[in-house]
């Protein structure tokens, strides 16, 4: 019977870890080009050809961000990241993840540091439960664009 019990308790956890947190919840970003607005970072369509217009694009700045608010505080296991096929994808390397309640993106704590894009279309982030209301991306000391054609978030509520 005790056994039973602690594999239920693993599917509990493994069930709330399956749901994206941040499907259509409201984005912002530091700027805005190419008519790429950051809703269509989490608009659930991981087509990665930037002219099918699902992906977001911040103008060519130093810092670019980018962030979708959760609406209250999650755990947050892993980011799930989708890059720009065909042209520019490599513009994302070295991009780091920021969950927390703070809304200055990069005020809030960071999840698997800098991240290599390099022969990658989709990029896992391990956030190890980290807690936030917000989920940041951010080209830190970088002058670049920031485009991102999808942002999954994965975890579950606190408490």
């Amino acid at each position: 019977m005790e056994g039973r019990l602690t594999l239920f308790a693993l599917l509990i956890v493994f069930a709330g870890s399956t749901t994206n947190l941040a499907l259509n919840r409201p984005a912002t970003q530091s700027s805005t080009d190419f008519r790429g607005a950051p809703g269509r970072a989490v608009d659930g369509n991981r087509n990665a050809i930037y002219a099918k217009k699902s992906c977001s694009h911040t103008a060519m700045e130093r810092d670019p961000w980018w962030r979708v608010d959760l609406g209250s505080s999650q755990c947050v296991d892993r980011v799930v990241v989708v890059k720009r096929q065909r042209i520019g994808g490599h513009w994302l390397e070295g991009f780091q993840v920021y969950v927390g309640d703070n809304p200055n993106v990069v005020e809030n704590p960071t999840c698997g540091g800098k991240q290599s894009v390099a022969g990658k279309d989709v990029i896992t982030v391990d956030c190890g439960g980290l807690t936030g209301r917000y989920v940041g991306i951010a080209l830190p000391d970088k002058k670049q664009y920031l485009i991102l054609c999808e942002v999954e978030v994965y975890g579950g509520t606190v408490g």
